[in-house]
């Protein structure tokens, strides 16, 4: 294998990696950009490592007759190490937190991310950018079908008592983050409460939602109002 085969893998690495990972920065997940750029060129460089044994292997058994029942070569091994080890990786990414588990989606991208590294490194263009247009189709367009027909949003409103609104309205935005919850607007009742609309996925527990809210130490009590409120 050439310096030139060598390159181009590598860059197409970090440009398809980079690509799947810069859709799970824009959900603000902890692992994005980099983290999948790096995970998939990894991934092509465990891959490159295995092509170069295997054709020292093959060029050693071709100079030296003797040893063609002496070198054996497992195209697999290396490789197979790679994809269960990088679950360890993902498992980091998943985070359960009353009864609500997060991360999945990012630790499954994660995961194909090194498959189409392996296949990159291997030399696969086909099988490598055909697969990663599939992932990045799954990660966009599968979530607005998703979001429109299997999880679909409703509107609640919550009135929020709190010490400081600056710190509420802070600490709300960060404990909603991630748990498919957005605001849609915030109704000032007086210095010390507010109403909040917001927009959550059926898979959100309105429960949940106040739980979460509940934990600020600056929220003093988070009430559910009817949507006519």
């Amino acid at each position: 294998m050439n310096i030139q085969d060598i390159i181009i893998r590598i860059l197409l690495a970090i440009f398809i990696g980079g690509a799947i990972g810069f859709n799970r920065e824009r959900e603000n997940v902890s692992a994005g950009f980099r983290t999948h750029a790096l995970v998939c060129l990894g991934a092509t460089i465990a891959a490159l490592i295995q092509v170069e044994l295997a054709q020292l292997a093959l060029n050693e058994i071709t100079t030296t007759k003797a040893l063609s029942g002496a070198i054996k070569v497992n195209d697999g091994r290396f490789i197979g190490q790679v994809v269960s080890g990088i679950g360890f990786l993902g498992a980091g990414t998943i985070i359960k937190t009353k009864g609500s588990v997060r991360g999945l989606t990012t630790a499954a991208s994660i995961w194909s991310v090194a498959c189409i590294g392996i296949a990159i490194g291997m030399g696969f263009y086909r099988v490598s950018i055909l697969g990663g247009i599939s992932i990045i189709i799954v990660l966009v367009v599968l979530k607005k079908i998703e979001e429109k027909y299997i999880t679909k949003a409703s509107t609640i409103k919550l009135k929020v008592k709190y010490i400081s609104k600056q710190e509420a309205v802070r600490e709300i935005q960060e404990s909603i983050q991630g748990y498919q919850v957005k605001v849609e607007g915030i109704e000032v009742i007086s210095d010390d409460e507010c109403i909040y609309t917001l927009k959550k996925s059926k898979l959100v527990g309105i429960s949940e939602i106040i739980s979460i809210l509940s934990e600020n130490k600056n929220i003093i009590m988070v009430t559910k109002l009817d949507i006519t409120s």
